[in-house]
């Protein structure tokens, strides 16, 4: 039976979808393990007392689990000149940019702050109008988050004053040297900002579907190795039944079938004798 070419398909596919099951598995618990640790560091950092930004995050470290999501505040100046829209940031199924603008402490750090979400125009060549940030000095609280990396020279194509990721590095470089390596995703601004920004909430904290999903494919992976031990089992079944039949090992007849016992109570079952010698 093993050596037919559809139990040989079977018994080599069968071994390939349960690796790739336990593979699949394995991706989505490393996910979960992923978002819980995250999920950890993030409600220790925002739990923590609100620091000075250049203390929190000093020029020419970098932002790790030690300080990202930590709440920051700075106090200095917007540069209007430096501010840019990064595209391609959806938020509630909605395309849209981050508006970020460089702020120059009184100490000459560069902080990026992330000013907030405005919806993108059905044009995508276009540039929505952005409201301007407050004048003066303006006191910011927000969130650390991390520099996205420099990804090159800007693509030609991009209308002017847009970016296709949030580089503090290229961003700051406008308004001095000293800047710092995240940004500040604003939370609270004194004086506030005029209407028409929308404040990017924090992220979500939950694990998601992805330990069920782990489950999920270990549960396909046990399927698969059922599955083909009861195809063998009925096979040989099957089989069996087929030998008895070919040799006239069959089940016995019924004895319904029985001339001789088909006899009513009383009866003989003997033949009647003839009554002429």
């Amino acid at each position: 039976m093993l050596r037919e070419p559809r139990w040989i398909a079977l018994l080599i596919a069968v071994p390939i979808g349960i690796v790739i099951c336990l593979i699949l598995s394995d991706w989505q618990w490393n996910r979960y393990e992923g978002r819980k640790s995250s999920n950890e560091v993030q409600s220790a950092n925002m739990a923590l007392p609100i620091e000075d930004a250049a203390q929190a995050m000093p020029p020419g470290t970098e932002v790790t689990d030690a300080n990202q999501w930590r709440m920051i505040t700075a106090t200095g100046t917007y540069v209007p000149a430096g501010q840019v829209l990064v595209r391609k940031k959806p938020l509630n199924n909605t395309n849209g940019f981050w508006v970020a603008t460089p702020l120059v402490t009184a100490s000459g750090d560069v902080v990026v702050v992330n000013r907030g979400w405005v919806r993108a125009d059905s044009d995508a060549k276009s540039t929505p109008v952005v409201p301007p940030p407050p004048t003066g000095t303006v006191t910011v609280e927000g969130r650390i988050e991390a520099s996205a990396a420099n990804q090159g020279p800007r693509p030609a194509d991009l209308p002017a004053g847009q970016v296709s990721s949030l580089d503090v590095a290229t961003i700051g470089a406008v308004a001095g040297a000293s800047i710092l390596p995240g940004y500040l995703e604003l939370t609270k601004s004194t004086p506030p900002q005029a209407p028409g920004l929308t404040t990017i909430p924090a992220p979500e904290i939950s694990e998601g579907p992805h330990l069920s999903y782990s489950m999920q494919w270990i549960a396909f992976a046990i399927m698969f190795g059922i599955g083909v031990v009861l195809l063998a089992r009925r096979e040989l079944q099957v089989r069996r039944r087929e030998a008895e039949l070919a040799e006239g090992q069959g089940p016995p007849d019924d004895p319904d079938d029985d001339p001789v016992s088909d006899t009513r109570p009383g009866e003989s079952s003997q033949l009647p004798q003839d009554s002429h010698r």
